[in-house]
């Protein structure tokens, strides 16, 4: 069981750094004789899209808040005029309080002008909470926490997931792909301990919090409907697995990663037969160093707890070196399901 991803996600104002680009000498004053139009000057010091790609530009957000009692507003869209864009100078916007049924006086707030990415790199979901929690805390980031995310709390009781940047690769080293959308994908396998928090159960045979879950079904992680089938529907049983995190995050786009993204996150631009950039020599008939980087295999397997005297199959995840990306087992540990419905080809 492989990882899930999310294709829309809310946006995050960037965290400022010392030479990165900010927002500057912003004032705001509200017309006068009163009315429900407030004037927002601003400067832009640096540039904003710089290395950035174009399909996540930031996008421009303004809001107030009362200094009194801590109300908060966000400035709808079609209630901003102006200089919204991301230029580097001086910017004038207008609120229009009125268009938005609002009734401020700006001597009373604090304005906020961000720009914020679309899509931050790192999408955090809490399942500390357990099965019997109403929702799972969602939160964005832009960089690793202080250690990175290889740590036993991100294995268990906190789900990440990676921006993978739309692009083009040659699948199977047969055939041109275009993707042409962003999404995000588990930098994990998904854990025994979070298949439970999810769920409530433990269906794995090789027993280990960190280590995957195995021992479950496509239709365990959809449903078992016809109507669930792909491509046919992105429907999911609500008591699924995926079922379940929708329902708990709000993010209805979790979904297993059809073949294509899947190959594709692997790969983390490489075109070598392994993401590390190198090429297998002996995994066939023996144990291979250079696989040995990137995954469990079954001629490393040779470490794990044993069931019926056959020595275990998988690792703990993140045992192995990740990808460029920062995806960790993509090149091995345990069989990995994808959206798209397996099938032998006879023709």
């Amino acid at each position: 069981m492989k990882n899930l991803i999310a294709l829309t996600m809310v946006a995050l104002a960037a965290a400022a750094c010392a030479d990165a680009p900010q927002i500057l000498n912003m004032a705001a004053k509200q017309r006068y004789p009163w009315n429900g139009k407030v004037d927002i000057t601003f400067e832009i010091a640096g540039d904003l899209t710089n290395g950035v790609p174009a399909w996540n530009t930031p996008v421009f957000s303004l809001s107030a808040t009362n200094r009194a009692d801590g109300a908060y507003w966000t400035a709808a869209a079609d209630a901003v005029s102006g200089d919204t864009d991301t230029a580097e100078g001086l910017h004038h916007v207008v609120w229009d309080l009125d268009a938005q049924g609002l009734a401020f006086k700006s001597d009373e707030v604090s304005f906020s002008v961000t720009y914020a990415k679309p899509y931050p790199l790192y999408c955090v979901v809490d399942l500390s909470a357990g099965a019997d929690a109403e929702s799972y805390p969602v939160t964005m980031m832009d960089e690793p926490p202080d250690g990175g995310f290889n740590a036993n709390a991100y294995k268990t009781a906190k789900f990440v997931l990676r921006l993978i940047e739309p692009s083009s690769f040659r699948m199977g080293g047969s055939y041109d792909v275009t993707l042409t959308k962003p999404y995000y994908m588990g930098i994990f396998e998904v854990t025994q301990k979070q298949y439970e928090l999810v769920t409530g159960l433990l269906p794995s045979s090789y027993k280990g919090d960190m280590r995957p879950v195995e021992d479950i079904s496509w239709n365990h992680i959809r449903g078992e409907s016809a109507e669930f089938n792909w491509p046919m529907s992105n429907k999911v049983d609500e008591v699924s697995f995926i079922g379940l995190l929708r329902a708990k995050t709000g993010i209805k786009s979790f979904a297993l990663p059809p073949e294509a993204r899947w190959e594709y996150a692997c790969r983390a631009g490489t075109t070598n037969a392994l993401n590390n950039g190198k090429e297998m020599t002996n995994c066939r008939s023996g144990t291979d160093p250079q696989v040995d980087e990137v995954g469990r295999y079954y001629f490393n397997r040779g470490n794990g707890k044993k069931k019926d005297g056959k020595t275990n199959s998988h690792e703990i995840v993140g045992s192995y070196k990740p990808n460029a990306w920062g995806l960790y087992d993509m090149h091995g540990n345990v069989w990995e399901w994808c959206w798209d419905w397996w099938q032998i080809d006879l023709g």
